[in-house]
């Protein structure tokens, strides 16, 4: 990773983990004072939650500063069970926040080229930013498609709305920068710029587009093998 692209890491991920530690130390004291073992359970319980938060963000700085000059392999990989598998890891989180998910994928198989865990990295992070913003018992949508010779994966929220000027800021600087959205406070923005990378290292890319009643779709564009290219075609 170039020496700017690792400081303005750094400078985000000090501001984005500070938050987390704050609250961690807050539900920490609550967890002393706690008048009973539910309510103990639940504190717990978000501490938990809270904790593996960080823990993806900081597991995924460290596959950014492995992607400068790795060698990734490449293969095709399902995207079907991909995203069974990331919405079953961020159930407990939805649960939480009083949520649920609306999967669209079809029964054919999808399949992208790409490296399986950086593709299920990006996923976790463009899935967890969308729970984010949700009005409780609201749904993130989440639907693959295949569009153009490309494998298309997008996830909704349905988050407050996005002026037009913070939607052309963050469109510039989708995957390339870490820019902080002030309309959306708990996104990640430099969860959004490694998944950014990790699109591109799969020669892939992050496109965004708002909705006039509200949230944000994010998609990830990634290539598809050459046979399914045929058959897409045939």
């Amino acid at each position: 990773m170039k020496a700017e692209g690792l400081e303005l890491s750094l400078v985000a991920a000090a501001r984005e983990l500070r938050t987390p530690l704050v609250l961690m130390r807050q539900l920490a004291m609550e967890l002393e004072q706690a008048p009973d073992a539910a309510r103990a359970r639940e504190i717990a319980r978000r501490m938990r939650l809270t904790s593996e938060r960080s823990l993806r963000l900081a597991d995924n700085l460290v596959k950014l500063s492995q992607l400068e000059g790795a060698m990734f392999e490449l293969e095709p990989v399902q995207v079907n069970g991909l995203i069974g598998d990331v919405i079953d890891e961020l159930s407990p989180l939805s649960r939480a926040l009083k949520q649920t998910f609306s999967v669209r994928v079809g029964r054919r198989s999808i399949v992208a080229v790409g490296h399986r865990e950086l593709l299920r990295s990006l996923l976790l992070g463009l899935v967890d930013n969308a729970l984010q913003h949700h009005t409780r018992e609201q749904h993130v949508d989440v639907a693959a498609r295949i569009s153009r010779g490309e494998t298309v994966i997008a996830v909704r929220d349905y988050g407050p709305i996005m002026d037009l000027i913070e939607y052309r800021r963050l469109a510039f600087s989708l995957g390339k920068r870490a820019l902080p959205i002030s309309s959306r406070p708990l996104s990640s923005s430099l969860g959004l710029a490694i998944a950014g990378r990790f699109a591109a290292a799969m020669n892939g890319r992050l496109s965004v587009s708002r909705h006039h009643s509200g949230g944000v779709t994010v998609r990830a564009h990634l290539p598809i093998s050459a046979q399914l290219s045929l058959l897409e075609s045939s």
